[in-house]
């Protein structure tokens, strides 16, 4: 039996609800990695950030080191969870303000957001509410993807984005559930699975990063999960927990962003040279939702090797 305004059965929501109000696990001392893949001068970057969360009326502020973060990436990647609606906000349901917009362009211009629909919340407020939000983000200049229309999204020349969703709070269709395949055409394909359990710090076994993809970044935890590199070559952030919200429970209150930096080959394909990632805090209060790295210092390249540690 699925529990009403959730994706989950009583077994997991139970267990979910516990988490969300117990408060987080002890937080493992530092997630941060800054890979080598390749020694060339890369031409293009790509960043992602995890959940983009209603704010509730509260001021989005980032701090030094996340803007520099961001600062010279072509696109920015993120996850809308949530929609715009005229109807009543109610628990575990998420509904956007316009406040969201200008937090966003703090960062980056709005035309170079990328963001992924395909999430759990997608339908909280029936279709009507879903396909009023894809034209407000066109509205604003940001491209989205991740209904069953447009699972994938070519962002550049040789580069794709492609989002599901595991979950839906409750029924509807027009988002996209599964994995439609890599595409078959070479280049660097990603993949942004909406994934895992809520508040879980490590993926479980079935979060087998699709086949296909250089580099899957997902969501749905809203805690960070690891970010490593698999034997098969693979780029894997399971999850980038929280960017934004206006919530002030503890659990939400961690994230992570990725950024990779791009060169092309002989070819002209695309091929990540480095990829770096950030812990977030988030600090909320009634006024504000403060956003700042967790660890200033960033951690020492490396070159890149398989690891399974987690």
């Amino acid at each position: 039996m699925r529990v009403p305004l959730s994706p989950y059965s009583l077994r997991e929501f139970v267990p979910m609800v516990w988490r969300r109000f117990t408060g987080p696990s002890p937080r493992p001392p530092c997630l941060d990695r800054n890979l080598r893949i390749r020694d060339a001068t890369p031409t293009q970057t790509i960043g992602f950030v995890g959940d983009i969360c209603p704010l509730f009326g509260r001021d989005a502020q980032f701090g030094d080191g996340v803007h520099r973060f961001l600062t010279g990436c072509d696109v920015v990647v993120g996850n809308f969870e949530g929609v715009f609606s005229d109807r009543a906000w109610k628990p575990f349901l998420m509904k956007h303000a316009p406040d969201i917009f200008p937090a966003l362009a703090q960062l980056r211009p709005l035309d170079r957001w990328v963001v992924s629909i395909a999430n759990n919340h997608a339908t909280d407020y029936g279709p009507d509410a879903l396909r009023r939000t894809l034209r407000r983000l066109e509205d604003h200049g940001l491209r989205w993807v991740g209904t069953t229309d447009r699972p994938r999204l070519p962002i550049d020349d040789g580069i794709t984005v492609t989002a599901w969703t595991w979950w839906l709070n409750r029924g509807g269709t027009g988002v996209a559930r599964r994995d439609p395949g890599a595409p078959a055409a070479p280049g660097l394909h990603i993949a942004l699975p909406h994934w895992g359990h809520e508040h879980e710090r490590r993926p479980r076994p079935e979060q087998t990063p699709p086949a296909g993809y250089t580099l899957t970044t997902g969501h749905h935890t809203h805690l960070p999960q690891p970010f490593k590199k698999l034997d098969t070559g693979q780029l894997v952030a399971y999850s980038l927990g929280n960017f934004v919200t206006g919530k002030q429970l503890p659990v939400l209150g961690e994230g992570a962003m990725l950024k990779v930096d791009l060169t092309r080959n002989d070819a002209g394909l695309p091929q990540i040279t480095r990829a770096r990632f950030r812990e977030l805090t988030l600090d909320r209060n009634r006024d504000r939702c403060r956003v700042t790295l967790r660890h200033p210092k960033p951690p020492e390249s490396q070159h890149a090797a398989p690891t399974d540690d987690f």
